[in-house]
């Protein structure tokens, strides 16, 4: 990428990640729209808005961590633009600490601020297995 083509949605949304994995607020910081930053965590406790609750989000996340977090690639990725607003869907592999990987299911909605694209909205839940309309009509 060139000093002139700015970054796509999922160069940024992985620059993002990988920044929030690695809990480097200095990096991921100029990433949010601090002042509105709405994120849905995969337990249904985990509801944060605003600048405040999105560094404590983090710091407990990076205590939790402990600096082993990775998320892997993402795919299945969908993205969406309408005007200022883009969304991004995709999943990735979970894992820290060693433990053996989990399935994330990710969304994100950016919004362009001038020449920026700032985080502004974001979820991830860790999807169920087998428990697929299909899977348990089969099972009946």
């Amino acid at each position: 990428m060139s000093a002139h083509t700015p970054p796509t949605i999922e160069a940024l949304t992985r620059t993002f990640l990988d920044a929030y994995a690695a809990a480097d607020s200095t990096a991921v910081l100029p990433l949010i729209d601090a002042d509105n930053i709405t994120v849905y965590g995969s337990d249904a406790s985990e509801f944060f808005q605003g600048r405040a609750a999105f560094l404590s989000m983090l710091s407990n996340d990076a205590r939790l961590w402990q600096h082993s977090a990775n998320i892997g690639p993402m795919q299945h990725v969908s993205t969406v633009f309408s005007g200022d607003i883009a969304t991004i869907f995709f999943d990735a592999s979970f894992t820290v600490g060693g433990r053996p990987p989990v399935p994330l299911r990710c969304a994100a909605v950016w919004q362009r601020h001038g020449k920026r694209w700032l985080l502004r909205q974001a979820i991830n839940v860790v999807p169920t297995t087998g428990q697929s309309a299909t899977d348990l009509l089969a099972a009946h």
